[in-house]
C-alpha cells in the first residue's frame, strides 16, 4: 500500500520538523478534558467497522503552574474498548488486565510492588532458566511473610552458598530431612 498523509519538512536545521499539533482551544479547561484521540480503524469479519485501538490526550490537571496531562492506549479486548494503559506525568499504569511481558531484562530503580487478590508470583517460565533475585549493592534480601516461607525445590536439594561457594544443603533422603554443611 502507499502512505495516505506524508509530512515533510525541508528545514535543515536541527530542531524538531515536521510537527503534527492537534489542540483544543477550550474556553474552560478543565480536568478530565479529552483534548483528541487518533483512531486505528479496521474491519471484523462481519464486515462492520471497528476501532480496534486509540490514543488520546487527557488533561489531568489543567490548573496554571501545575498542568499535568495523560496519554491512554485504548484496544479491543473480547469486543469491548478498554484503556490498556495510561501514561501519566509520574507513572505507567497497565490497566482493565493488561500485563507487562519483558522479552530481555528489566531494570526498576525503585521499589517493585505485587498487588493481586489471589497470588503475588514471581515465575521463571523457561525450561531450564533460573530465577535469581539479587542485591547489587550491600543490602540484605529480606523474605517477609504474615504466613509460611516455603521452599520447595522439587526433590532437588535447597543450596545455601555465600560469595558462590557452598556451605550447606537441605536435602530429602527418602521420608528424612538431611542438612549437610
Amino acid at each position: 500500500n502507499t502512505d495516505t498523509l506524508i509530512l515533510t519538512s525541508t528545514d535543515a536545521d536541527a530542531n524538531s520538523a515536521p510537527n503534527l499539533v492537534l489542540k483544543r482551544n477550550s474556553g474552560s479547561p478543565a480536568d478530565s478534558d479529552q483534548l483528541g484521540y487518533i483512531h486505528f480503524k479496521g474491519e471484523n469479519d462481519a464486515d462492520q467497522a471497528v476501532t480496534y485501538a486509540r490514543i488520546s490526550g487527557k488533561i489531568l490537571d489543567a490548573s496554571d503552574g501545575s498542568e499535568d496531562g495523560a496519554i491512554e492506549f485504548n484496544t479491543i479486548k473480547a469486543g469491548s474498548s478498554t484503556i490498556s494503559a495510561r501514561l501519566n506525568s509520574d507513572e505507567l499504569k497497565l490497566l482493565n488486565g493488561t500485563t507487562l511481558d519483558v522479552d530481555g531484562a528489566g531494570t526498576f530503580a525503585g521499589a517493585v510492588t505485587a498487588t493481586s487478590l489471589v497470588a503475588n508470583d514471581i515465575v521463571s517460565n523457561g525450561s531450564n532458566a533460573e530465577l535469581t533475585v539479587a542485591s547489587s549493592g550491600t543490602g540484605d534480601i529480606i523474605i517477609d511473610a504474615g504466613g509460611d516461607v516455603i521452599l520447595d525445590a522439587d526433590n532437588a536439594d535447597v543450596i545455601l552458598k555465600d560469595d558462590g561457594t557452598e556451605y550447606g544443603r537441605f536435602s530429602r533422603v527418602s521420608s528424612d530431612l538431611v542438612i549437610k554443611s
